[in-house]
């Protein structure tokens, strides 16, 4: 089922703003960099819509990418037989001089996103409109993208509060950024550290986006009594005037923080947020333990061909389960007894996506791996990073 919420990964533009007119070559970067600053992506993702507005990223930093889980099918595509239904669309930004570069893809997958597939690149400049025609190869009913300029100031302060007491909001202040985006600081006030918090964006009393930070492999967000900032996407919608669509930044937003799950497993505010945390955890777990004996294993080698190792490790990690256990779950709902029956599924699938994108995490690091050794690989090299990833996992599991 195609998922409407549209996930910002990261969110990062860069403005140089410089008017000399005998420029030296690094202002001359700057006075093209400037040509670029405050453009944004006017996205068509669904015909019959208003459009969304997507950030888009400096030169110096990595690409912002939004995933589009809601889209048209073309009705008359028929899948090729034994392809996975493409689940998102993913559109990557980046600035390229005074134009925008757009790496389209998909990504394919039953119940998790299995797959990338790459799509097409377009290279598109200020109030240029372009068609992603190429994704109707995939039975996607085709993109229409403008990069438009935003002038005007989009910044409003929402309104900041905590459901969960001992996350104190120190306060908030707008970032340097072409759509509304904020530093939110927050202050731990209990005796644990913070693990994740539970975020929420509304409008009018209505969830526009959700969000769930937390510590990187096991590991803390917030110490207690420590500040944390914030990074908070504001809402937007797409205002119709004479002139077309416009990014506009709705009045009524309020910045929610729902939950605070901290590292002896209790938990301020919302229950089912935390639920879904514990869920996460619970998947990482079982999955980080399993790679562990499989990266034991795969430090003594039989194979003399560094291939064939490498291989047979990828086949192994490929082959563990994402499936659940009943009982795992049910546990973990006796937890939380003012969860009502019908979340269970909730929490199964959240068990499910963390088992998922543990393996496939390591999946990746090993194919970046194999591409990095492309003409031989050597087997001191993989030796190394057999070691490397085997501690990785030894202290992530530790903390958990």
């Amino acid at each position: 089922m195609n998922n409407p919420l549209l996930i910002v990964l990261s969110i990062m533009v860069l403005a140089w703003l410089n008017s000399t007119a005998d420029a030296t070559p690094s202002q001359q970067r700057r006075q093209t960099e400037s040509a670029g600053a405050g453009l944004a992506l006017e996205v068509t993702y669904y015909q019959g819509r208003p459009p969304t507005y997507q950030p888009v990223i400096g030169h110096d930093s990595k690409p912002t990418a939004t995933w589009y889980g809601f889209f048209r099918h073309v009705p008359s595509w028929t899948p090729p037989t034994g392809s996975l239904p493409v689940s998102a669309v993913n559109i990557r930004t980046r600035l390229e001089g005074a134009a925008v570069r757009i790496a389209v893809s998909v990504f394919l997958g039953e119940r998790f996103n299995e797959e990338e597939k790459p799509v097409s690149t377009h290279l598109i400049h200020e109030n240029e409109k372009i068609t992603i025609s190429e994704l109707t190869r995939f039975g996607v009913d085709p993109f229409e993208v403008k990069a438009v300029r935003v002038t005007h100031s989009l910044t409003i302060y929402p309104r900041v509060t905590s459901q969960a007491g001992s996350i104190a909001v120190v306060g908030i202040e707008p970032k340097n950024s072409t759509l509304p985006s904020y530093k939110v600081s927050l202050q731990n006030l209990y005796g644990q550290s913070v693990m994740a918090l539970g975020v929420e964006v509304l409008v009018n009393g209505q969830k526009r986006l959700i969000s769930m930070p937390q510590g990187k492999e096991g590991k803390p967000l917030i110490a207690p009594g420590a500040v944390y900032e914030l990074s908070a996407s504001g809402a937007k919608d797409a205002l119709l005037t004479s002139d077309g669509y416009r990014p506009n930044s709705p009045q009524g937003q309020e910045i929610v923080i729902s939950a605070a799950m901290f590292e002896d497993n209790s938990y301020q505010g919302d229950a089912k947020t935390a639920a879904n945390f514990r869920a996460f955890m619970i998947g990482r777990k079982i999955q980080v333990a399993r790679l562990l004996t499989l990266l034991q294993t795969g430090a003594y080698p039989t194979e003399f061909d560094v291939s064939a190792a490498v291989n047979r490790l990828k086949t192994q990690v490929s082959s563990l389960s994402d499936d659940v256990e009943t009982s795992v779950v049910d546990r973990l709902l006796a937890d939380f007894p003012t969860l009502s029956a019908d979340v269970k599924e909730d929490l199964k699938n959240g068990i499910g996506v963390s088992l998922h994108m543990v393996k496939t995490d390591l999946l990746r690091d090993l194919q970046q791996f194999e591409k990095q050794g492309s003409q031989s690989l050597d087997a001191q090299a993989f030796q190394t990073w057999l070691r490397v990833n085997k501690e990785k996992y030894e202290k992530w599991l530790s903390r958990m």
